[in-house]
């Protein structure tokens, strides 16, 4: 498989977990930078049955469309890897609780442990237009600063990330509509859920050889689960 192939695969299987999970609904996309272009869910396309086809590239330079039909955020994303060359990855989606502070202008607080790798704080982008143009995606990014995620003024969020599966991972911890159990820690809770909706994003195309290697790599997450478990009953506190 092309490096090219690859990529489109990655973000089209990234948009149907952040989809299954409930992140995306009928809007919602991720993408993935990959040298000067990037890869991105198609804006026509449905998030939670999005293909490989169905991704579109831009040029990260200049915004110009290199195959598909990209969102009409794009400038979001690459306003993004303009201003940070280490971010490989990006998500732009609507969580009710974010979107709510978003709509007041008010920073989202972290005040618990999975909203550590936030910091103390996630910022606001104070300006309640789409993020269409390349000065609108610099001013986001200016405001994103070093923080892995910012609160756009009436319409959700965006995250960063060193790559795809970080992203996915940094959005699970940023909604907060997850059902918590207490006894998980932050890792786990995220594990379990990205375990329980890959699995169903997958199921539009179980192949034998792609399930077995799913069903291998969440057999081998739970046994740490149960060894997170064990050291905790071991070493309470």
């Amino acid at each position: 498989m092309s490096d090219d192939a690859k990529d489109r695969a990655l973000v089209a299987l990234a948009c149907r977990v952040m989809a299954a999970a409930g992140l995306f609904d009928m809007h919602g996309h991720i993408s993935l930078r990959d040298g000067d272009v990037a890869y991105i869910n198609g804006r026509r396309s449905s998030r939670i049955s999005v293909t490989a086809a169905q991704v579109a590239v831009v040029k990260v330079a200049d915004g110009s469309v290199v195959s598909g039909e990209p969102p009409a955020e794009t400038a979001l994303h690459l306003g993004c890897y303009r201003a940070r060359p280490e971010i490989r990855s990006v998500a732009h989606f609507h969580p009710l609780a974010a979107t709510a502070f978003a709509t007041v202008g008010k920073p989202l607080i972290t005040a618990f442990n999975a909203g550590a790798p936030f910091g103390k704080a996630v910022p606001v982008y104070d300006d309640p237009d789409l993020v269409r143009n390349d000065s609108q995606g610099s001013a986001m990014a200016r405001d994103l600063g070093k923080h892995r995620a910012v609160l756009l003024r009436g319409h959700g969020v965006a995250v960063v990330a060193e790559d795809v599966p970080s992203c996915v991972t940094l959005s699970l911890y940023l909604d907060p509509d997850r059902p918590l159990d207490p006894t998980l820690t932050p890792a786990r809770a995220a594990g379990a859920v990205t375990r329980r909706w890959t699995l169903r994003a997958l199921r539009g195309n179980p192949t034998p050889v792609r399930r077995s290697r799913v069903q291998a790599q969440v057999r081998a997450l739970e046994q740490l689960d149960l060894a997170e478990l064990a050291g905790r009953s071991t070493h309470p506190g």
